[in-house]
């Protein structure tokens, strides 16, 4: 004997005694039990890998900026050291040779074979020269006639200021060049009697500045204690002592004379620069534009997304086989039990597992028989 299945529509009483038949109502869709487990482990298997996606992203850049922090600072602190050697040892030079007797007495035909001495061992020293205390030339290193340096800066700062070391930077008038003018007092017995001034062409040591590049934009440029520009990429800079004094690494240094890393907008691209200074206050900056230097993890980037795509992929694939795995016991007694409710009672409901879905197996399979049982003993 089968059971029978109503699948009639309610019925509702009309108002003339007849009856109205009510829509059949469409169920709200919901998610199945297959979606909901394969949404799931999609859930737990993705989130992790873009957590951990994620945070090895910021790991690269926060290492990528690091090493490029440090990068800069090394050029940098190289480049200054360089410059610092340099001005170290003509100020060494010219110290010395103003303690030589023939300087010490003033005269020019003692002193212009020092001064010719001096130039010839350092190239780089196109005039040595000195001057009285009234800032007349005493005696040249060249052929041109003596002068008066009364007006010049460095003369005021050993004579009148008491300075040990004056220095002047500014372009040449003869080479056109950026020059260093280093200015030491002459001392008889403790007093000053003169002062012996090396005008040196720069060009060499700017070179090291100015042809430092890195990639496309990055490069240094040196600066004096004023923020004349010294050496840089721009030639039109260099022969224009153009002033840099608003340059926010220039301008960082001069604060509190120390060294600085920071991030700016030049020509608005974000760059990172460094700035280095030295004990006479010169000012060597290196910088780059942040879009080139972190280029390589752009590349890490795609490579990182690439992955995670594979993986989230493969989460799918095996998310979808996982469930379908999971469920498809929960499917086989359900549709068990659906032959059951319409009194198909014959086939058996076997599971092999021993787990709870054999337990569940175990009692579909009871719930037959009994049924099986009643209904013959109805029939």
């Amino acid at each position: 004997m089968a059971m029978s299945n109503n699948s009639a529509s309610p019925v509702a009483p009309g108002s003339d005694g007849g009856s109205i038949v009510e829509p059949e109502r469409r169920p709200r869709f919901k998610a199945g039990l297959l979606a909901k487990t394969t949404f799931t482990l999609l859930l737990v298997g993705i989130c992790p890998l873009l957590a951990f996606g994620a945070y090895m992203l910021v790991q690269q850049r926060a290492e990528l900026s690091k090493e490029a922090g440090q990068s800069l600072q090394a050029t940098a602190e190289q480049i200054s050291g360089q410059v610092e050697e340099w001005f170290d040892k003509n100020v060494r030079v010219m110290r010395a040779a103003a303690a030589m007797p023939k300087l010490i007495s003033m005269q020019r035909g003692d002193q212009t074979p020092v001064l010719l001495a001096i130039r010839h061992a350092y190239p780089w020293i196109y005039l040595v020269h000195t001057v009285g205390l009234d800032g007349k030339n005493i005696a040249r290193s060249d052929d041109q006639p003596l002068a008066d340096y009364s007006d010049r800066q460095y003369l005021k700062d050993l004579r009148d200021g008491g300075k040990d070391l004056s220095w002047l930077t500014a372009i040449g008038k003869t080479s056109g060049k950026p020059a260093l003018n280093i200015a030491v007092p002459i001392r008889a017995d403790g007093t000053l009697v003169g002062v012996l001034i090396a005008a040196m062409a720069i060009e060499d040591t700017s070179k090291i500045v100015a042809q430092w590049r890195s990639g496309d934009t990055g490069f240094a440029f040196l600066v004096d204690e004023r923020a004349k520009v010294l050496a840089h990429p721009s030639s039109n800079f260099v022969l224009t002592q153009k002033v840099l004094s608003s340059h926010p690494m220039v301008a960082a240094y001069v604060a509190d004379h120390k060294p600085h890393l920071r991030t700016f907008e030049d020509d608005g691209k974000d760059t990172l620069a460094y700035v280095q200074g030295n004990a006479s206050g010169w000012q060597v900056i290196v910088q780059q534009s942040q879009d080139e230097l972190f280029a390589p993890l752009r590349s890490i980037m795609a490579v990182v997304a690439l992955l995670l795509l594979a993986a989230i992929a493969l989460c799918v694939v095996l998310s979808i086989a996982s469930s379908r795995v999971l469920i498809r016991p929960l499917v086989a007694m359900t549709a068990a039990a659906d032959r059951m409710s319409l009194g198909e009672l014959d086939k058996p409901v076997v599971w092999k597992s021993k787990d709870e879905l054999s337990v569940l197996a175990s009692s579909l399979e009871r719930l037959r028989k009994s049924m099986r049982a009643a209904m013959k003993h109805i029939g």
